[in-house]
């Protein structure tokens, strides 16, 4: 399986980029890692499991999404996409096309952030599932 997370717009250079950055390279230990960074985001037209992250989203912890995590592992999806939206949301044909939704807090963050909080949450869900020390 692939990850691609596709971002509405660059990621910021500095400490968001530098996390983002440390954080795709940890996980491509597991799995590739792709990353769009487009101005608009299109739903992707390619097989997998493609999900939004929205707070109106389904809420985990990180045990129950490295489960989710897992079972997409377990399945036969090429793919697993996760779209961050900008400071404007979705567009509504994106939100129409992908009617998965999660969400990392009932808390709003700015877009910048959320970036590096999917990353680190996808990291830790993969440490999780190899019993390796970084969740505590």
């Amino acid at each position: 399986m692939k990850l691609v997370v596709c971002l509405a717009g660059k990621t910021e250079r500095g400490a968001v980029g530098d996390l983002v950055d440390d954080y795709r390279k940890r996980i491509s230990r597991y799995v590739p890692v792709e990353i769009i960074e487009a101005k608009k985001l299109r739903a992707q037209s390619r097989e997998g499991v493609h999900v939004l992250l929205s707070p109106d989203g389904r809420h985990m912890t990180s045990e129950e999404f490295a489960s989710f995590l897992e079972k997409i592992l377990n399945s036969s999806a090429k793919h697993l996409f996760f779209y961050v939206g900008g400071p404007s949301g979705f567009d509504r044909e994106l939100v129409q096309a992908v009617p998965d939704r999660i969400s990392l807090s009932p808390m709003t963050f700015s877009h910048q952030i959320v970036r590096v909080m999917l990353f680190e949450q996808v990291y830790r869900a993969f440490t999780i599932l190899n019993n390796e020390p970084y969740h505590k």
